[in-house]
């Protein structure tokens, strides 16, 4: 139990490793490794013991600004009991260290307790105290108190400096107590005094030791407070000390057996088990550590353990939860499932998809007569799968969304994709594979509703800055003023406005964002974590580059920062703790941004819409991705080309930028009479180019171009006479834009064709051989067309192109099909 029955550390023992890992220059000012003894310095802000407010007091106190224990004692009777309120300073006095009872001429020389009077008259007054009803003033018991007692003996534990308490011969009134605890566990007094335990000041709640806790236990513990410092929590010794005693009372041996005791308790002690439920996780991952085996291959993990990350896009580290990879109950798909999320470091988020998704997968296989076995799949075995996630279904029967089947589908599909390395999918057969037509429908669709903020609102926003504020005792100002947390949160606002990024993005600004081209036109630039793209430029005006450099000189007069969060531009306004390292998050802003709105109340209710017709304005439009759209939105009105607006946006695709705006109508029509004036029949011959309301009511879209049969586009496309064999049909229509379909249509046709060849008749050999070879004519065809055009045409077509593809209402396709295939409808519907 004690210091001195320490086991020897043998080699390769738990306890060595954990030795190993102690860091020996920890808090030097504050922790004794010799003695295992804390004791607060109040320099520390990482350490939660301040001066005691009460003047000339030297003790320390928990909180800042808050009295000490005696003080704060000696602060409860000071209405009844007599207590003067700058006793504080009598502490300070050597005559202090003494009690003041007098007797008949004799002071009594016991040590000062509370109120200056030694432990036994104080306690002795304090039973006069309350059997008075609380009216018995300290100047009357000093009157009338009766004995006196000698100097006492210097404390026998060695490192103490306090003397011996009268009714415990030997031990000062503090090792008195801390020996009771142990006495219970056979601790007898040779073997208590035989270990250094040193006690600084009588009374102080911010020392501690950790001398008397196991072996294990008592490595775990400063193990777990010098990670708590790594990761900028504060140390509270006033929770250790609670902690320590616990473990003492209930004979503890390791941290885990701590926690679980702590859990059991029925008092309301959530600092402690949020301490021990800390330190219980690193144990679990130390433990690990040293045995020295790869958890990766059991088929369940410890995401703590494994410290895994919580959710994408975050660096958040697990606390708790499991992974279970048991309801992929085919072996070799098990296999590389946890080999896929551990080569990738997936994060936890994404492995519980994973395992859902190949889950279904798993199911499809079990009916498969070689389903287990990956050497011997086939192509039936593919189509299996595929239609599994094609018929999903809930728990009560009702079919599941398309968003979900093709979620889970697509995350199947890319394991193979990105997999196709790993181990466990090496005996995968090449006969197993999925072809371009086994897609499934996203389920998306394209929002019609403006999401910018019109220019009126944002008009009223900037003349009302001046409310965005935090109140004056806000939780995270850290003791810096409120009118620095107000800068901040205003120009944040500014540059979510001007600057069209990510929120994330925005927050985590570094603080030499802002820099100039040589010409002197400023810019900055930022890391996206969305899209994993790090050091990008956005060119930014004059009127935002002063804004950021008016918070900047501001920030660079506070000196109190964190320094691993010196180099944002939003530092968190947290003292400590993790959060302190980081810029502030998004959800804190948040909370601050929509009071602000709520405190604007002159916001329009109605705003000019489409055709000058007045529209409801909602203030949930506000959010802060609203000011992403609102960017968008005007570099469009600017009628800003789309390559532009796709590289500012940041997107990879100008149809994903399209999802931010609405394109006018002009603009639309621009485009169609762009490609218009390549369009071809299926013999080559050019077709006179249309107006644009000819254009949308003479034609409907196809998979692979444009119908002008009447029937068919009366309904819409839905009446198709020649079953969709558009190469062979008169009416069929086609331009340039409609090339990457065709190509598409091409490979999936001989595909099909491949396939059938051994199970079909000639007859179906034939009419796959004669359609494969009409669309290769069509392409052909418009290749020629293209060619014979200029390149500052084909740059024109391919831009107008590139924007009707983006307003294409059709569902996003599988990145993962062999060909991409994209539906391109030339015949928008109005805005």
């Amino acid at each position: 139990m004690l210091l001195t029955e320490s086991p020897g550390t043998e080699p390769g023992t738990y306890l060595a490793f954990l030795r190993q890992r102690i860091n020996r220059n920890w808090r030097p000012s504050e922790w004794d490794g010799k003695l295992w003894h804390f004791t607060s310095d109040p320099a520390n802000p990482l350490t939660a013991a301040y001066p005691c407010r009460a003047a000339g007091c030297p003790g320390l106190a928990r909180g800042n600004g808050a009295l000490c224990v005696p003080c704060k004692s000696a602060a409860r009777s000071s209405t009844k009991g007599g207590y003067r309120a700058d006793h504080g300073a009598d502490r300070t006095s050597k005559a202090a260290d003494r009690c003041t009872i007098t007797v008949s001429g004799q002071s009594c020389r016991a040590l000062s307790s509370h109120h200056g009077l030694c432990y036994h008259h104080y306690h002795a007054w304090r039973g006069r105290l309350t059997a008075a009803g609380g009216d018995y003033p300290l100047e009357k018991y000093q009157a009338t108190a009766r004995g006196v007692f000698p100097r006492g003996q210097r404390c026998a534990v060695p490192g103490c400096r306090t003397e011996e308490w009268r009714f415990e011969k030997s031990l000062c009134l503090g090792h008195r107590f801390q020996w009771k605890r142990l006495k219970r566990q056979g601790i007898t007094l040779e073997q208590f005094i035989a270990v250094p335990r040193p006690i600084g000041r009588q009374w102080s709640t911010t020392e501690f030791s950790l001398v008397d806790l196991p072996p294990i236990l008592r490595h775990e513990f400063l193990l777990t407070l010098q990670q708590r410092d790594q990761e900028g929590y504060r140390l509270d010794p006033w929770v250790l000390r609670r902690c320590i005693t616990i473990a003492l009372e209930h004979g503890a041996r390791t941290m885990e057996k701590l926690h679980q005791i702590m859990l059991a308790s029925s008092t309301d002690q959530r600092l402690q088990k949020g301490f021990t439920n800390y330190a219980r996780m690193w144990s679990a991952r130390w433990r690990y550590q040293h045995t020295g085996t790869d958890a990766r291959k059991d088929d369940v993990w410890d995401a703590a353990v494994l410290m895994l990350r919580a959710q994408s896009g975050s660096d958040t580290i697990c606390s708790k939860g499991t992974l279970d990879f048991r309801p992929v109950r085919i072996h070799w798909l098990r296999e590389a499932v946890k080999e896929y999320a551990a080569v990738f470091e997936l994060p936890a988020d994404r492995i519980r998809d994973l395992i859902r998704s190949c889950s279904i997968a798993s199911d499809a296989l079990l009916r498969r007569p070689y389903g287990t076995t990956p050497d011997r799949l086939g192509r039936a075995d593919a189509k299996a799968i595929f239609q599994a996630y094609s018929t999903l279904i809930t728990h009560d029967g009702a079919p599941r969304s398309e968003r979900y089947r093709y979620e889970h589908f697509h995350r199947f599909r890319r394991l193979l994709h990105e997999g196709r390395e790993l181990n466990a999918l090496q005996r995968l057969a090449p006969a197993f594979r999925f072809l371009a037509t086994d897609t499934l429908t996203s389920g998306r669709k394209r929002s019609t509703v403006n999401k910018s903020i019109p220019d009126e609102v944002i008009k009223v926003l900037d003349e009302n800055l001046h409310l965005f504020t935090v109140a004056e005792d806000h939780t995270y100002t850290n003791g810096r003023p409120a009118e620095l947390c107000n800068h901040m949160h205003q120009t944040i606002y500014q540059l979510l406005r001007d600057l069209g990024r990510r929120p994330s993005e925005i927050l985590g600004l570094k603080r030499d964002a802002l820099q100039h081209y040589d010409d002197g036109r400023p810019f900055i630039r930022y890391d996206a974590p969305k899209t994993g793209d790090i050091g990008l430029e956005l060119p930014i005006h004059h009127s935002t580059a002063d804004i950021i450099t008016a918070w900047l000189d501001r920030l660079n007069a506070v000196t109190d920062i964190e320094p691993r969060a010196a180099d944002l531009m939003f530092p968190s306004l947290s003292g400590f703790g993790p959060a302190a390292r980081k810029p502030i998050t998004i959800s804190g802003y948040h909370t601050v941004y929509w009071r602000w709105i709520e405190r604007i109340k002159n916001l329009p209710d109605h705003i000019q819409g489409p055709g000058g017709v007045a529209e409801t304005f909602d203030r949930s439009r506000l959010r802060l991705y609203s000011w992403r759209h609102t960017y968008a939105q005007r570099l469009s009105d600017n009628n800003t080309a789309p390559d532009v607006i796709q590289e500012l946006m940041n997107h990879k695709r100008f149809e994903t930028s399209a999802g931010y705006i609405r394109i006018n109508r002009q603009r639309k029509a621009d485009a169609i009479r762009i490609v218009d004036r390549t369009t071809i029949d299926r013999h080559g011959a050019a077709q006179p180019p249309h107006s644009y309301p000819a254009y949308t009511r003479g034609s409907v879209a196809t998979p692979l171009g444009l119908c002008t049969e009447p029937s068919n586009v009366k309904a819409g496309g839905q009446a198709c006479p020649a079953r969709s064999k558009c190469g062979g049909c008169t009416y069929f229509r086609a331009n340039v834009s409609h090339l990457p379909l065709i190509d598409a249509h091409i490979v999936a046709l001989t595909t099909d064709l491949e396939l059938a060849r051994p199970i079909a008749d000639t007859w179906v050999l034939e009419s796959l051989t004669a359609e494969i070879s009409s669309y290769r004519k069509i392409r052909r065809l418009l290749a020629d067309t293209k060619t014979r055009l200029s390149p500052a045409e084909q740059n024109e077509i391919d831009r107008a192109t590139e924007l009707l593809q983006a307003l294409s209402t059709a569902p996003a396709q599988d990145p993962l099909t062999a060909v991409p295939l994209k539906l391109l409808p030339l015949t928008p519907k109005e805005a």
